[in-house]
């Protein structure tokens, strides 16, 4: 056999070894094809289990869009890189790896065949100068990664990494980091013993190997000569074992995270899927894993446990029982426990009749169940525990307040909100098991349109005064202002409508109400898990607005508008709808109305879940503010996309919070730390909730709570901001 002398190494060009290279390339590429192999089994397997259980859904409409948001999150890390040093951590490690895999690639096409790729030898000269830089400075990066990443897990252990005070660290995660440690620290061994027995003048160009073979002086040149190809081969093996044990480990998450982002959800944020048929739907909501839909289920295997979700969920850092973080994660091993073996599922299948019956007898699992037909419910009944109450507590279910901070800030895309409602839904339209105060507010809801059960002829009594006209009266308007339940019938919110009405007819903008034909808006009803009856609202609105040819709506309240804007085009009502926030920027900025009047205090804004993180509105309200004479503005730490819930959303508003602190009581107390004497909100629930908050911190005498749309009042001197009163009693 002839023998070529070459160097075999990440970046050689000097001849080094002697071998045989037919027989060098048999035993790497034979390796190599192992490796891939094992990988590849892996990954088939894992795909016969995501296939095995969960209803279809179709999540491969706007390609465009989806691959965007691969390139988006995967290859400019957009959402890793928002929380800074666990995203330099991470990017470092993401980035030097995938230059280190492209690069070793591209060196074994130009060394470890017998001719250069199509004849083309590009490391030589410069290129290889800069191509031998490169790699050690991108393999320095993986390595301070990887270090920050032992230093974050086992020195430093923030809670988010794991529950209440308990790490979540796996014997995988030692692994995983020390592999990859490994693999960067024997390239750089096996870079330095070659440098140091060859000694070529330009080699100071890999630096970190040129450095690091200083350490070998006085050791004899065969030594090294012996230990270099023991050490490659041992970076070879480590590399290559890496890529076997993807699959196996949590480096799947190198497939399963650009997978999860490419398959999330088009609709706008926090859209909600409704239930399209009650008439023949034979399952409500989701009791069983197998009524998710795969996607769902595919979630909880693309979590990577980083806790972003944990870190600003406001019910687990107020002792409430719920973690995004666990919950994503129970469900994990609750599939993992249900879902058959797929492998073995596909030999018992195919075995005669009677040896599969006395396999499945002993071993029910390997029957694999059909995914389940869209609106079909599935035909048995998952063995072990109830998804529902067992794998996920129920306190755990109606902790969350749905204010979207899991899924806004989860670098994976996963998507917790949906799921949760889903099981609300079950327990409340199936089971009809809810909270005894979400049962009294679905019931006035249902009876007086208003979760408060006043005569729904009072809807509109706050406009007489002020001589708002109804579309009844005069359907000739641009605008509908739909005031909304608090806005109606709640002392406080009734405030906020008033204001916001003056300063409608004093910019002359052209507006009515629906009045007694006004009907609550659904949402809480939908967040609570009641959907019949969201539906039920919904469509009585929808038919009213339409009935009257509106086009364009304003709210007072996120939640309404967030409604509106995004779940009532299901039902047929699509509308233009525009926050009052949004308008009251618009009118200051026309100059249809001048802010004259000095509002003096240091005033903070709470940034609402559903106008905020929901719908992206957080300039306006801040632009209101500034425009206001006579009033300094500061900010909370958790602030804009960071906010901290004020604990009335996904209907908490009507709950008691017996466990923990108050979700209001801890916000509250974020305004107290920065230093402000006046909220400023832009919704009515907040209010309540900062009102209740700034009494409950007994800081009556020093801090107030307001709406924009009464500072806004006050600055153009119509009116006097009179201390404010109680709120109906929730």
């Amino acid at each position: 056999m002839k023998e070529h002398a070459f160097y075999v190494g990440r970046e050689g060009r000097e001849v080094f070894w002697n071998i045989p290279l037919p027989s060098f390339e048999i035993i790497l590429f034979a390796l190599t094809a192992v490796a891939l192999a094992i990988m590849a089994f892996g990954i088939y397997r894992r795909w016969l289990m995501w296939k095995a259980m969960g209803k279809p859904e179709m999540r491969l409409d706007d390609m465009q869009e989806r691959v965007k948001m691969v390139l988006k999150e995967i290859f400019l890390q957009n959402k890793v890189l928002k929380d800074r040093t666990p995203g330099i951590m991470h990017a470092l490690i993401f980035f030097g790896f995938f230059v280190l895999i492209f690069g070793a690639a591209f060196d074994a096409g130009q060394h470890h065949v017998t001719e250069p790729l199509f004849g083309w030898t590009f490391l030589k000269g410069n290129f290889y100068l800069i191509f031998s830089f490169l790699m050690d400075l991108f393999g320095v990066a993986v390595l301070i990664g990887v270090i920050m990443a032992l230093d974050r897990r086992f020195v430093k252990r923030p809670d988010r990494l794991g529950y209440k005070g308990e790490m979540d660290n796996t014997p995988d995660d030692v692994i995983v980091l020390l592999l990859i440690g490994a693999i960067i620290l024997t390239g750089f061994i096996a870079e330095a013993l070659r440098i140091y027995v060859t000694n070529p003048p330009w080699e100071y160009w890999s630096f970190a190997g040129w450095l690091l073979s200083h350490t070998f002086t006085g050791v004899e040149h065969s030594t090294a000569r012996t230990l270099h190809q023991v050490t490659w081969w041992v970076h070879a093996i480590l590399g290559l074992s890496f890529i076997a044990y993807i699959p196996y480990s949590r480096l799947l998450h190198i497939i399963t995270t650009p997978a999860n982002h490419f398959f999330s959800s088009r609709k706008p944020t926090g859209f909600i899927e409704p239930i399209r048929d009650f008439e023949n739907a034979e399952a409500f909501g989701v009791g069983k894993l197998e009524e998710f839909t795969w996607k769902q289920i595919f979630d909880s295997d693309a979590c990577t446990r980083c806790g972003r979700c944990q870190d600003g969920c406001p019910a687990y850092l107020t002792g409430k029982p719920l973690s995004p973080k666990k919950l994503t994660q129970d469900l994990k091993t609750f599939w993992l426990e249900q879902c058959p073996d797929p492998l073995l599922a596909k030999v018992v299948a195919k075995m005669p009749v009677p040896l599969k019956e006395a396999v499945l007898a002993q071993a029910p699992k390997l029957a694999a169940p059909a995914p389940a037909a869209e609106g079909e419910a599935p035909a048995e009944e998952a063995a072990g525990k109830a998804l529902v109450g067992e794998v996920i507590d129920l306190h755990e279910l109606w902790a969350c307040t749905n204010c979207m901070y899991c899924m806004e800030h989860c670098s994976a895309s996963i998507e917790h909100v949906p799921k949760i409602i889903d099981m609300r839904r079950y327990k409340v339209l199936t089971e009809a098991d809810f909270a005894p105060e979400l049962q009294l507010t679905c019931r006035n809801m249902e009876n007086n349109s208003n979760p408060w059960g006043i005569g729904a002829h009072l809807r509109g009594d706050w406009a007489k005064e002020i001589g708002v006209k109804t579309l009844a009266e005069d359907p000739n308007v641009e605008y509908l202002f739909y005031v909304g339940c608090s806005g109606s019938f709640d002392d406080r919110g009734k405030k906020i409508s008033i204001a916001f009405a003056k300063i409608l007819q004093e910019a002359g903008v052209s507006f009515g109400i629906l009045g007694t034909e006004e009907s609550c808006c659904g949402d809480s009803a939908m967040r609570s898990g009641n959907e019949y009856l969201f539906q039920t609202l919904a469509q009585a609105n929808i038919d009213v607005m339409n009935g009257y040819g509106v086009k364009k709506i304003i709210t007072i309240c996120p939640h309404g508008y967030n409604c509106i804007k995004k779940d009532y085009p299901n039902f047929g009502g699509n509308f233009e709808v525009y926050h009052h926030t949004e308008i009251l920027s618009q009118l200051i900025g026309q100059h249809r109305i001048k802010l004259t009047q000095s509002v003096p205090g240091t005033f903070v804004y709470h940034d609402s879940c559903f106008l905020g993180r929901y719908n992206q509105i957080y300039t306006e309200p801040r632009r209101i503010l500034r425009s206001i004479p006579g009033l300094n503005v500061v900010e909370m730490e958790r602030n804009l996309d960071k906010s901290f819930c004020c604990g009335a959303g996904g209907a908490r508003m009507w709950m008691e919070e017996d466990i923990g602190e108050r979700i209001n009581n801890a916000r509250t107390k974020q305004a107290i730390a920065a230093g402000a004497d006046r909220i400023a909100v832009g919704c009515p629930f907040c209010l309540t909730m900062m009102s209740d908050g700034i009494k409950d911190n007994q800081k009556e005498e020093t801090m107030q709570a307001w709406d924009l749309a009464e500072l806004v009042l006050k600055a153009m001197g119509k009116e006097e901001v009179k201390p404010p009163v109680d709120t109906c009693a929730v």
